[in-house]
């Protein structure tokens, strides 16, 4: 944990994490190779003050490592790195429709995402409930997938300079986040909201 402070999570008596700074971050070294992934996350958003708002990214953005993020006009952002090659599709990106605005700051979110290779879909969840579910093209399909050193509500090593995309620290708390090697059904994602909403 670097500079994020413990604070009060979703109901009393949990903890959580609070991310304010740019420099507030918690790192993680998750290794090996994967085919589906599924991010969730108990997140509340103080605001959206950045282009990107991270989630979780992994340091760099190689071939197969997912990006997941909060754009500034409250869309949830996925994408996974396909090729390195300058001038081809570097990645499939997928966003929500918006979900979070002002109203809802300060408010306990559970925000999920899938990555299936073999449906060939990436879908977003908001408190059990699918936001979008969009088709993969073949070629933009990446089957295996890689963390490595990463960094959640934070990105390590921008890939470029310039502060409006390099600085994507989130503005909130996050009080349980977890990865599966799978892509979760709807029916377990919104029984995960269910048994942790607060």
């Amino acid at each position: 944990i670097v500079g994020a402070k413990r604070v009060a999570g979703r109901w009393p008596g949990k903890g959580a994490l609070e991310m304010k700074q740019p420099g507030d971050r918690v790192r993680v070294n998750i290794p090996g190779e994967f085919r589906s992934l599924t991010f969730a996350c108990w997140v509340r958003i103080d605001s959206l003050d950045r282009w990107y708002n991270s989630l979780f990214l992994t340091d760099n953005y190689q071939r197969g490592e997912p990006h997941w993020q909060i754009l500034d006009t409250g869309q949830l952002f996925f994408s996974v790195r396909v090729s390195q090659q300058k001038g081809g599709q570097e990645h499939r990106v997928v966003l929500s429709p918006p979900f979070w605005n002002p109203t809802l700051s300060g408010k306990w979110l559970h925000l999920v995402t899938t990555y299936d290779v073999d449906a060939k879909t990436t879908t977003h969840y908001l408190n059990g409930r699918q936001l979008i579910a969009e088709s993969i093209p073949l070629h933009q399909l990446v089957e295996t997938t890689r963390i490595g050193m990463a960094s959640i509500g934070n990105w390590s090593m921008p890939t470029r300079p310039d502060s409006d995309f390099a600085i994507r620290n989130l503005n909130g708390r996050i009080d349980e986040f977890a990865i599966f090697s799978a892509a979760l059904s709807a029916e377990e994602v919104a029984e995960m909201y269910e048994s942790g909403k607060p």
